[in-house]
């Protein structure tokens, strides 16, 4: 399990700065906005709770011996993105006017965060109760710390490719 956690850390990390690097030279522009040059950072901060939240409640249900965790791991991440996705669609419709909805979507991106795993570490349904709860946290700390790592090694990665 340590070491899928390391794995999935990792290899979402590097997606999560390859995805912006794509982002800010080929994303879409329009009138009062554009996700090119720093408009690209909202697919990097948006999408790294995203992340965030589908390891963190994959692995806590799967601690709860929830059969179903990959699946309701996979939706919290889903909504996740669902909310980035709004938050550049008010963008993209409204223009300037759309910016503070816009703005105050990261706040509920953060929430979700926290808020997707509590409820998952809450939820009735089957469960066996708790299973290697140590465990599981070491996991998920070792989740967001390669996740970290992943994204800040292939950052500069490609730094160094851009300069040369």
């Amino acid at each position: 399990m340590l070491g899928i956690a390391i794995a999935g850390g990792l290899v979402g990390g590097i997606l999560l700065d390859l995805l912006p690097w794509w982002v800010a030279r080929y994303g879409a522009s329009g009138d009062s906005w554009s996700l090119r040059g720093n408009g690209a950072l909202i697919v990097s901060f948006g999408l790294g709770p995203a992340v965030l939240v589908g390891g963190w409640t994959a692995l806590v249900l799967h601690s709860r011996s929830n059969t179903h965790w990959r699946a309701l791991g996979s939706a919290a991440g889903l909504v996740g993105v669902l909310i980035v996705v709004i938050s550049v669609a008010l963008l993209m419709v409204f223009g300037s006017a759309g910016q503070q909805a816009s703005n105050s979507l990261t706040m509920v991106i953060l929430a979700w965060t926290v808020i997707a795993p509590v409820l998952a570490g809450l939820l009735r349904g089957p469960t066996t109760g708790w299973k290697r709860p140590l465990l599981h946290l070491a996991a998920g700390v070792l989740f967001t710390v390669s996740l970290a790592a992943g994204f800040l090694v292939q950052d500069q990665a490609t730094f160094w490719a851009i300069a040369r």
